[in-house]
């Protein structure tokens, strides 16, 4: 009897083994004609759809992966290593651009609010701050040692935590707290992390050395959060603060700001990065990049496949070089962007209804962040507005071209000795800045070599950037 039993359960067990082998067999094959081995990329047909979808593919077909973006980025290493010596050379002409600067960074006033007026008339439809500010100095020393008389949430500014702080004066300035220590690498991909304190800072400066003048008035500054922000802060802001052992710690509301993710101060006092608030009369208005990421591991946009990408944006009135310096501005962020290793520029904004070719202007208060986030990597498909149109103002290949031999980091780390929160970058990021650079000119003189440089180089009347001739001929003799 026993012996049946075992035969009889042995024989069940292999005839439902049997059958669940039969069923997980057909199952497998009904959906096996569904699963797709191979990608492609599908370019769109229009410019004002940046975004490329995937398309499944049958097997055998080629794949098409940001082939536009690879072969640049290969000529450009290759000109690289053929760069003339010239551009290994320090040029002593930046010394007198240098001399200036510092200059406009001396006190020349005491604290005063008086000098929100001064720097609010700087303000014009091609610049923010002018060639000249002789007051730069001291409204800068203001900026970071006004009182606070109230602190609110930014949350309509933005996606990252900030606060909006008024100063004495009613003088609106937005508030970034400091996340990583100067020496913190944030690797992935080049729009990771958050925003970076020290880096809005050393924007700028970059900003002023490099003559683009459209980045708002920015500073670092200490602040003691106990006695400055939470007895004026609003209700639903100071809701946000609360104690972790000896720190403070607050966050804030914004998209991404929750209690799981705060920011906390060392004991009271925490630094930051104050970035002046624009004067109320000039209304900003967005735009979207048309160099814009998907911001998707797989899904490129079609300026990464198309090498005629830029043609097809000349062809929009709002980017026709005939129409106004837009594209020019563009080309101009997007070398400020490649030396600060900034890729997430995916809006910019200008003035709005008021000024006819008024500038992309360099603000960070709402889209993007400034970046300097890694110094050992550069992503050199931020030039792709340079290196697919090969357009460039005269006057930024002048300017970038005083700054050869190492002396951006030189120029860049004088000026930065004045910040209140000095040092503000590590040398490893001041070096990355000249290696950029070099990477700058090889994509130029790429494109001399394919365009000639009198079709490359723009000679821009409107543009507020170009220097005089007997300026450039001081410089270049100095």
């Amino acid at each position: 009897i026993i012996r049946r039993t075992i035969l009889s359960l042995t024989a069940l067990f292999v005839l439902v083994l049997t059958a669940n082998i039969y069923f997980v067999y057909v199952i497998v094959e009904d959906r096996s004609p569904n699963i797709q081995t191979h990608n492609e990329i599908k370019v769109g047909h229009s410019v004002n759809t940046p975004i490329i979808k995937k398309k499944q593919l049958k097997p055998k077909q080629k794949i098409v992966y940001r082939n536009a973006t690879l072969n640049a980025v290969q000529k450009i290493k290759q000109k690289l290593v053929e760069l003339s010596a010239d551009y290994h050379k320090i040029s002593l002409s930046y010394k007198v651009l240098l001399h200036q600067l510092l200059d406009d960074l001396k006190l020349s006033f005491e604290m005063s609010t008086e000098l929100w007026n001064t720097a609010n008339k700087w303000v014009g439809p091609r610049e923010i701050v002018p060639v000249r500010a002789p007051h730069l100095g001291s409204v800068l020393r203001t900026l970071c040692s006004t009182k606070i008389i109230q602190a609110e949430n930014a949350q309509h500014h933005g996606t990252q935590l900030k606060l909006m702080l008024t100063l004495l004066g009613n003088q609106k300035a937005v508030f970034k707290p400091q996340w990583y220590s100067r020496s913190k690498v944030i690797g992935g991909p080049v729009y990771a992390g958050k925003d970076r304190h020290n880096a809005e800072v050393a924007a700028f400066h970059l900003s002023t050395l490099l003559g683009l003048r459209r980045s708002p008035l920015t500073v670092g500054r200490k602040i003691n959060l106990r006695r400055e922000v939470m007895p004026v802060a609003t209700t639903d802001l100071l809701d946000t603060f609360y104690q972790e052992g000896n720190n403070t710690c607050f966050y804030g509301v914004c998209y991404f700001c929750g209690p799981n993710e705060p920011v906390c101060a060392q004991k009271d006092v925490m630094e930051g990065a104050l970035i002046m608030w624009l004067p109320a009369e000039y209304k900003l208005k967005k735009h979207r990049s048309p160099w814009q990421r998907t911001y998707k591991a797989q899904t490129v946009a079609r300026w990464e496949v198309d090498k005629d990408y830029c043609k097809k944006v000349k062809a929009m009135k709002l980017y026709n070089p005939n129409n106004g310096p837009r594209l020019l501005d563009l080309i101009d962020a997007a070398i400020f962007d490649f030396l600060i290793d900034n890729g997430d520029r995916h809006h910019y904004d200008v003035f709005e209804n008021k000024f006819f070719g008024t500038y992309y202007i360099l603000k960070d208060e709402t889209y993007r962040c400034m970046r300097f986030g890694n110094p050992y990597r550069d992503h050199l498909d931020i030039l792709a507005p340079l290196y697919q149109c090969c357009m460039l103002r005269k006057s930024t290949w002048d300017r970038l071209q005083l700054f050869s031999g190492n002396s951006l980091s030189i120029s860049l780390e004088a000026l930065l000795q004045h910040s209140h929160i000095s040092p503000v970058l590590t040398p490893e990021h001041l070096e990355a800045l000249d290696r950029r650079l070099l990477s700058v000119f090889a994509t130029v003189e790429m494109c001399f070599q394919e365009h000639g440089q009198n079709k490359v180089l723009v000679y821009d009347a409107v543009s507020s950037q170009l220097t005089s001739d007997i300026y450039n001929q001081k410089l270049k003799s100095a």
